[in-house]
């Protein structure tokens, strides 16, 4: 067979493959926080924040959000610890980088613009700054 009979018979397979992971993954994820001072964890009331939603849960512990290209605000405070928030930036998933090699440059895209093809850590220890 050519090369382009080849490419032009493979490429309806290419485009069913395209927004894979929009297809196939979950739009949310649980992320596990703990807030630590001096290597232990500390009990805290947090929020948990993107674009799409806000959460409340308690720390040391897990909440589930829906995932998003924006990052997520992590606001915690607790009876001795002062209110402070981190920045937990959205990270290409392993969903994107499979999506982007079966997919091609518009699969990835798609699996971008709907935050699918993004993840959150799954674990994010915060080291409170006020126990330094």
């Amino acid at each position: 067979m050519k090369p382009l009979t080849k490419l032009v018979l493979l490429a309806p397979v290419l485009t069913l493959l395209s927004g894979c992971a929009s297809i196939f993954a979950e739009d949310v994820q649980e992320i596990k926080v703990a807030l630590m001072c001096k290597n232990r964890p500390v009990a805290v009331s947090c929020t948990a924040s993107n674009d799409l939603g806000r959460w409340e849960f308690a720390s040391p512990g897990s909440v589930v959000v829906r995932s998003d290209t924006s990052a997520l605000q992590v606001t915690c405070r607790g009876r001795f610890v002062p209110k402070f928030t981190v920045t937990v930036p959205a990270m290409p998933s392993w969903t994107l980088a499979g999506n982007l090699v079966a997919g091609g440059l518009v699969g990835a895209a798609m699996d971008v613009y709907s935050g699918v093809g993004l993840k959150y850590p799954e674990n994010v220890d915060i080291n409170n700054p006020s126990c330094e």
